[in-house]
Parts: structure tokens; C-alpha cells; sequence
């Protein structure tokens, strides 16, 4: 996608380029990966993320639709397909981005929120269900006190 990664003695470093390139993936066996596959800001080629069900393994909510609803509604350009979705490139803008009570969706919005001012997400608690110290890791990850 354009960037690189290498395991140091601290973990994994991911290095950018500043330019995401869009992929074909299949996340056919990882389909909880969707929500954070969309990457953030927006590829400057369409990414298709495939091989997934609609719940991607979910029972709270239909990822699919719930993604490609939420996107959208940023501005962005998502279609869904019958087995995952077809992202175009397109600038996104602030808004609130909905969770549907399922902690995938709360991270998925997070990770837009970092290369789009102003998203906010409508109940980031939901994370609690895997970490729940998810909003004071993130917060300390940006260095920021959350004003």
C-alpha cells in the first residue's frame, strides 16, 4: 500500500510514504480485518477488500453495510459487493461515525479519525467488549489529553 514495516527490538515499525496505493485483498480467512482495512487518508486508487461475509464475523451488526454506510456519509465513495467492498478514492470530511454497538466499526472510525478532522465516534466505549482501555490508549498513543 505503499509503506513498509520491520520488526525491531521495540515491535513492529511502520514507515509511510505520505501516498497510500489502493490493493485487491482477500480477508476471506481474517474478515474481522475489514472495518480497519479502509485506509486512512484516502488511497489515491480504489482498494478492494473481499472475501468476507457480511458480518465479517460479527454478530452485532452487518459490517459491510455499516461500513459502507459510514464512509459514505463522510463523503466518501464506497459501493459494497457481495463479498466485501469497493472503496474509491475520494476526500473524506468530519462527521459522526456510527458503532452499531460493535467494537470492529468504533476502531474503524478511530482509524479514519486520525487523517480526518473532525470525525467523532458515537460511542467509542463499545471497545470495551476486547479492550477496554481502548479511548486512554489511544488517547496517550496521540500524545494528546483529549481537549
Amino acid at each position: 500500500m505503499g509503506g513498509s514495516c520491520e520488526l525491531t527490538e521495540y515491535g513492529l515499525e511502520f514507515t509511510g510514504s505520505g501516498v497510500i496505493h489502493g490493493i485487491d485483498v482477500d480477508l476471506g480467512e481474517v474478515g474481522e480485518l475489514t472495518p480497519a482495512s479502509r485506509p486512512s487518508p484516502p488511497s489515491r486508487t480504489p482498494l478492494h477488500p473481499c472475501g468476507a461475509s457480511p458480518t465479517c464475523g460479527c454478530i452485532e451488526t452487518d459490517r459491510l453495510a455499516a461500513l459502507t454506510k459510514e464512509i459514505n456519509e463522510l463523503g466518501g465513495d464506497v459501493t459494497e459487493t457481495a463479498d466485501g467492498l469497493h472503496i474509491r478514492p475520494r476526500r473524506l470530511h468530519g462527521g459522526i461515525f456510527h458503532t452499531y454497538e460493535d467494537h470492529r466499526m468504533a476502531t474503524a472510525g478511530a482509524i479514519i479519525g486520525l487523517a480526518v478532522e473532525g470525525v467523532q465516534i458515537e460511542n467509542v466505549a463499545t471497545t470495551a467488549k476486547t479492550l477496554p482501555d481502548f479511548p486512554d490508549l489511544w488517547t496517550g498513543m496521540l500524545g494528546s489529553d483529549g481537549a
